[in-house]
């Protein structure tokens, strides 16, 4: 028994795209010239032990380092010096590893507490 081969999205347009994203702390190049399209449907795993840059690259994708040279897009869009909250808004986000629940709520209400980002209201709404 053999299983279909699965479709690729070879000719869609990237999602997500780095276009040779680098940064620097200092002398110390942390990420250098990260190249990587994302297709839709498209899942990838980073890995690569403590140190590696994993948290790093995560950190520009979202908004939380700017890149000292080299772009990111989302959508075709250029995510460069965008605030991490607009970036959210427009749909990268990231989870910690070290999550904080609200202990009063529920496991339902914890989880819509991040819903307000894709409507037009504010927390404070």
């Amino acid at each position: 028994m053999s299983a279909a081969p699965l479709a690729t999205n070879d000719n869609a347009a990237a999602i997500l795209k780095t276009d040779k994203a680098t940064i620097r702390f200092g002398g110390l190049v942390a990420v250098n010239e990260l190249c990587m399209d994302v297709r839709p449907k498209e899942i990838y795993g980073l890995i690569g032990p403590n140190g590696a840059g994993k948290t790093t690259v995560f950190n520009l994708l979202t908004g939380v380092y700017e890149p000292t040279s080299g772009a990111i897009y989302f959508q075709g869009q250029q995510l460069n010096g965008l605030r991490p909250y607009q970036i959210a808004s427009r749909g990268v986000s990231r989870t910690f590893q070290n999550i904080r629940l609200f202990t009063s709520m529920s496991v339902l209400e914890n989880v819509m507490t991040a819903c307000h980002i894709h409507t037009r209201q504010t927390l404070s709404d």
